[in-house]
């Protein structure tokens, strides 16, 4: 901590956040996740100014003599991460048995933390906490594909339940592979909807997909068939 603080020492902290975040950020953003570039800024940006803000508050303030009066630093930081928790629970989105964000969650959480290093000075800590981020994200992610045994997609299928019912839907879904984790019917007298999350393995999706596609539209009485892949 600086005995006084200059405006050079909070523009600099204030840099180092906002480019550590960009980085981890700009990964986000690139594969699409609900906290993107901006929102990681914000956040890393918001932590060094919280942080900076209580390194300003001890120069001030000093020693007051009043014994009932001491401010803990800590927990200022304690205060940001448990409030940053709110924006990471948003960030994770559950569909049916399939729950997904929490690694964009994770990097919320972390690049809170790295904020409150440049924020109270530990630039060397905020940069490698940087580095060792970026390379999970960016060099272990090829890793947890080569890994990846199983993908998920959502399969809906409008149909005329009095040609052909669900259960035989469901049969062809199970015979082409996909491990069906959740399904939602919807049915009247003449229309009905079938709507299946799912999983399969080893195959390559768009082939797969586009073959199980048209094996269901050619089942009589079959509409409408869509298939939306899940990353």
């Amino acid at each position: 901590m600086l005995a006084d603080p200059t405006i050079e020492t909070f523009l600099i902290r204030l840099a180092l956040s906002f480019g550590a975040a960009a980085l981890l950020g700009w990964n986000r953003e690139e594969l699409g996740h609900p906290a993107g570039l901006r929102t990681h800024v914000l956040i890393c940006v918001a932590a060094c100014t919280a942080m900076q803000l209580g390194n300003w508050l001890l120069v001030e303030t000093g020693e007051t003599g009043n014994g009932l009066f001491k401010l803990d630093l800590m927990r200022l930081a304690q205060g940001v991460l448990a409030g940053i928790g709110f924006i990471g629970a948003g960030t994770i989105l559950k569909q049916g048995n399939i729950v997904r964000g929490v690694t964009t969650a994770a990097t919320v959480w972390l690049v809170t933390v790295i904020g409150l290093c440049f924020g109270a000075g530990a630039w060397r800590l905020g940069l490698c906490a940087t580095g060792a981020t970026l390379a999970t994200l960016q060099g272990l992610g090829w890793v947890e594909r080569a890994l990846r045994q199983r993908s998920y997609g959502t399969m809906t299928v409008a149909f005329d339940p009095r040609t052909t019912s669900h259960a035989t839907l469901l049969k062809v879904l199970a015979g082409a592979g996909l491990g069906i984790r959740s399904r939602v019917l919807e049915a009247d007298a003449e229309a009905a909807s079938l709507r299946c999350i799912g999983a399969y393995r080893g195959r390559e999706a768009a082939a797969w997909s586009l073959g199980l596609v048209e094996r269901l539209r050619g089942l009589p009485g079959v509409g409408r068939v869509t298939w939306e892949e899940m990353g």
